[in-house]
C-alpha cells in the first residue's frame, strides 16, 4: 500500500457510546446555560426572549432541573462504563490510551510552552493530548461543583435540616459563578483548541463520526500511529452512522415546540403562581444554630406578622394572622426559629407540614399525660384554642380550625396550663365528639406492668394502697425467713444478707450464669419439673403463667425502649394500643390467660384431694385473675366502640372489638360508664396485687427463686 492510500485510509478513534454521551453533554450544556442566564441575568434585554422561548419563568426552570437530571444520568451512565471498561473489557487504568494525567503530559506542557516562546519544538502527543484530559476531569469538577450546589438550591428544605444556613449562600455563588465560568471556558478555550486551531480548522467532526484519517493521526497525535503500526490488528475500520446528530436535533425540537406554545398559552405572572416559590432560594437561610441566625429569622417573618392589619383568606373568609412581638417574647417558643416548627412555612403562598413537635420534645409516655394520647396531635392538646375535631378518614383528633361556619385564629403562641385537668376538658366532657373518657382517668402505674406498657407511677389510691400491701407481705416473709436458723450459733440477718450478697455476686461473675440461665429457660419458664408431674397440670400453669411473663416482658421492653429513645417514631408505634401485631398478641394472651383459669378451676373442682390441700385461697386468686381479664376485655370494648378507630385496626382485637359490637347494641351512654369500669379493672388488678403476698399463690414468686438458688449451689 503506498503512503497516499496509507494515508486516506480511515481510522476508528470514538466508539458509539462516547459520542453518544459527548452529544448529550453538548445538548444539556447548552440547555443549562440557555435556562441559568436569564435566572442570573432577568433584566438583561435578551435574557426576556429566552424567557419567552422557555415558557417563563416556570419553564426556564423546569426546563433547566431537567437538563440537570440528564447531567447527572449521563455521568452515573459514563461512570457505570468506566466499571465495564475495567472489569469486562479488562482494560487498563494506566497507560498510553488512559485519560488519566501522567507525567508525560506535565513534560508535554512544559514543552509546550517553550514552543510558543520561540524554543525548541512541539511535543509528540499519544491518542490524548494534556487539554483532552483537562477538558475530561473538567466535566467531573463541575459536577462535583456545580451539580452538587445546584442539588442544595433544587431541595434547600431537605438540606436545611442538616446544614446551616451559610452553606446555601455558598452555593449559591458557587453554582452561579462556577457555571459562568464553565460557559467561558467551553465557548473560549474547548471550542478553539477542538474546532477552531489552526490545524482543525473549522471543525474536527471526529467526535460526531467517530472517524479520523490516517494523515490526520500522524500530524497531531503520531505517537498513536506508532502504537497502532506496531500492533497492525488494532487498525480496525469502523462504519460511523451519521444520522444520531439529526435524531437528537429532533428530540432537542420537540421539546421546544410545545414550550413555545405553552409560553403564550400562560402569563409569566400565572407561572409565577402556580410555582409557589420557595422564599429561601432567595433569601438565604441564615444559621439556626446560632442566636443571631434565629433573631434573624423571627424578624423576618415578624416583619407581615406583626402588622395589626394582615390576614388570610379561609374558605373566603378573612381571618387575622396578627402575632402580638410582646406575647410572642414571653412564650417559651421565643428563642426558637419560626421555621424549626413550621416546616416548610417559607413558601408563597404558605404552607406548612404537621408540626414536628417531636423532634425536640420526644413522644411523652403513659406518665405524663395519663395516657401516651398517640391518636392525637400535639397541637390539639398544647394550643390554648378549646376547638378540636376528630379526623373521619383518619381517627386522629386534630386542632379545629373552624368554629361555627367561622375561622379560628391560629397565631397565638402561648400553651394550655396541664397544672390542672381544666386544660384537658376540652375533650374529656360529657357527649364529647373525639370518643374521650368523660373524665380523666389516672395513668397506668406500675401494678399494671403485668399486662399494660405502663409507667412507673403510684398517683392514684388504688397503686398506691395495693402497692403499700405487697411490699408489706413480702418484707413480713423476708423477715420470717431470715429469723430462722439450722446450726449453732444462729446468724444475724445482717450477717445473712450479707453472706447472699457476697454469693450472688461469685455467681454473677463465674461459670455457673450459664447454668442458671438455662435452669431458668428450662425450669422457670418452660416448668419443666411440673410437666414431669403430668401434662394436664403443666398445660393448665403454661396458660396462665406464660402468658404474663410474656405480657410482662413486653411492657418492661416497651418502658425500656420509651426511655432510652423518647424521640423514636417506631418505638411511638410500639406504644400505640391499638398498634395491629400488639393487640392481637394481648388478646390471645389474654384468652390464653382466662382459659387456664377456667382449666384450674375445673381441675380442683373434680379433685377432692387437691381442694383440701388448697382451701379456697386458689379460688380467690384464680377468680381474681380471671375477673382482672374479663373486665379488661369489656372496658377494651367500650374504648373501641367509644373512639371509633378504624377497621382495619380493630379487627387484631379479635375479642375487644367483637365485644365493642355487642356494647353498641345496647342502649346505653357508654362514654359515661366507661370510667367506672376503668377504675373497677385497677381495684380487682390492686386486690390481686395486694393479696398475693398472703396467698398460696405466692408460690408463682417464690418457686422460681428456690430453683435458681438451688442450681446456684449445685443441688437438684
Amino acid at each position: 500500500m503506498s503512503m497516499k492510500e496509507d494515508q486516506r485510509e480511515v481510522y476508528w478513534r470514538f466508539n458509539v457510546f462516547h459520542r453518544f454521551i459527548h452529544l448529550v453533554m453538548m445538548i444539556t450544556f447548552l440547555g443549562l446555560a440557555l435556562t441559568g442566564l436569564p435566572l442570573k441575568y432577568p433584566q438583561a434585554f435578551w435574557a426576556q426572549g429566552l424567557i419567552f422561548l422557555w415558557g417563563g419563568v416556570k419553564g426556564a426552570g423546569l426546563f433547566h432541573r431537567w437538563f440537570a437530571g440528564i447531567t447527572f444520568g449521563y455521568f452515573a451512565l459514563h461512570l457505570l462504563y468506566v466499571c465495564y471498561y475495567l472489569v469486562i473489557l479488562k482494560g487498563k487504568l494506566l497507560g498510553p490510551h488512559s485519560m488519566v494525567p501522567s507525567l508525560k503530559d506535565f513534560r508535554d506542557l512544559y514543552q509546550h510552552l517553550l514552543y510558543f516562546m520561540g524554543k525548541g519544538s512541539p511535543p509528540q502527543f499519544g491518542r490524548f493530548t494534556y487539554w483532552e484530559k483537562f477538558d475530561y476531569w473538567a466535566v467531573f469538577w463541575g459536577i462535583t461543583f456545580i451539580g452538587g450546589s445546584g442539588l442544595l438550591l433544587w431541595f434547600p428544605e431537605f438540606f436545611s435540616g442538616f446544614l446551616p444556613g451559610f452553606w446555601f449562600n455558598i452555593a449559591y455563588t458557587i453554582h452561579s459563578d462556577e457555571a459562568l465560568l464553565a460557559m467561558g471556558f467551553i465557548f473560549v478555550v474547548h471550542l478553539f483548541n477542538g474546532h477552531l486551531r489552526a490545524s482543525v480548522f473549522p471543525m474536527d467532526k471526529s467526535i460526531f463520526t467517530g472517524q479520523m484519517e490516517a494523515k490526520k493521526i500522524m500530524e497531531h497525535h503520531p505517537l498513536e500511529w506508532e502504537e497502532l503500526n506496531r500492533h497492525p490488528e488494532e487498525k480496525k475500520r469502523r462504519r460511523v452512522r451519521k444520522d444520531l446528530l439529526f435524531l437528537f436535533l429532533i428530540l432537542f425540537l420537540c421539546g421546544i415546540f410545545p414550550t413555545i406554545s405553552f409560553a403564550r398559552g400562560m402569563t409569566d405572572e400565572e407561572m409565577m403562581e402556580a410555582e409557589k416559590k420557595i422564599c429561601l432560594r432567595c433569601h438565604r437561610q441564615p444559621n439556626l444554630n446560632s442566636n443571631e441566625g434565629t433573631a434573624t429569622t423571627i424578624l423576618f417573618c415578624m416583619n407581615c406578622h406583626e402588622k395589626k392589619d394582615v390576614e388570610k383568606k379561609v374558605d373566603g373568609k378573612a381571618v387575622s394572622v396578627y402575632i402580638d412581638s410582646k406575647e410572642y417574647g414571653q412564650t417559651i417558643h421565643r428563642r426558637i426559629a419560626c421555621i424549626q416548627c413550621h416546616d416548610g412555612i417559607a413558601s408563597s403562598p404558605h404552607r406548612t407540614k404537621q408540626f414536628g413537635c417531636v423532634s425536640c420534645h420526644g413522644y411523652h409516655g403513659e406518665g405524663t399525660a395519663h395516657d401516651p394520647h398517640r391518636s392525637v396531635n400535639c397541637e390539639a392538646c398544647h394550643h390554648e384554642s378549646k376547638e378540636v375535631r376528630k379526623d373521619p378518614k383518619t381517627g386522629r383528633i386534630l386542632l379545629a380550625k373552624v368554629k361555627d361556619g367561622a375561622p379560628v385564629k391560629m397565631t397565638s403562641h402561648r400553651f394550655a396550663d396541664f397544672k390542672n385537668h381544666e386544660a384537658c376538658k376540652k375533650c374529656h366532657f360529657p357527649e364529647n365528639k373525639v370518643g374521650a373518657p368523660v373524665r380523666v382517668l389516672p395513668a397506668k402505674s406500675v401494678i399494671c406492668m403485668g399486662c399494660h406498657s405502663s409507667s412507673v407511677t403510684l398517683n392514684d389510691p388504688v397503686s398506691i394502697v395495693s402497692v403499700l400491701l405487697f411490699l408489706f407481705g413480702i418484707g413480713a416473709t423476708l423477715a420470717f425467713w431470715f429469723q430462722g436458723t439450722m446450726v449453732d450459733p444462729s446468724f444475724t440477718a445482717r450477717e445473712k444478707l450479707s453472706y447472699i450478697g457476697e454469693k450472688a455476686w461469685q455467681i454473677v461473675f463465674s461459670r455457673k450464669i450459664w447454668t442458671i440461665l438455662k435452669v431458668f429457660i428450662v425450669d422457670v419458664l418452660l416448668l419443666r419439673s411440673i410437666l414431669k408431674e403430668g401434662v394436664g397440670r403443666w398445660t393448665i400453669h403454661s396458660l396462665i403463667y406464660l402468658p404474663i411473663f410474656i405480657r410482662f416482658l413486653i411492657g418492661l421492653t416497651l418502658l425500656i425502649l420509651s426511655a432510652l429513645f423518647p424521640m423514636s417514631e417506631k418505638v411511638a408505634v410500639l406504644l400505640d394500643k391499638n398498634f395491629p401485631p400488639l393487640a392481637f398478641i394481648n388478646d390471645f394472651l389474654g384468652l390464653c390467660i382466662i382459659l387456664g383459669a377456667m382449666f384450674a378451676i375445673m381441675r380442683r373442682l373434680q379433685g377432692k384431694s387437691q381442694k383440701a390441700i388448697t382451701g379456697g385461697q386458689d379460688y380467690v386468686v384464680l377468680g381474681l385473675i380471671g375477673a382482672i381479664l374479663l373486665t379488661g376485655f369489656w372496658v377494651e370494648g367500650m374504648r373501641i366502640l367509644q373512639t371509633g378507630i378504624p377497621l382495619s385496626k380493630a379487627l387484631p382485637s379479635f375479642i375487644g372489638y367483637p365485644v365493642s359490637l355487642l356494647l353498641g347494641l345496647i342502649p346505653i351512654r357508654w362514654e359515661m360508664i366507661y370510667p367506672y369500669g376503668w377504675y373497677v379493672h385497677a381495684i380487682l388488678t390492686g386486690a390481686l396485687v395486694a393479696y398475693l403476698p398472703f396467698s398460696k399463690m405466692f408460690h408463682i414468686l417464690i418457686s422460681p427463686l428456690v430453683v435458681l438458688v438451688k442450681a446456684a449451689m449445685g443441688e437438684k
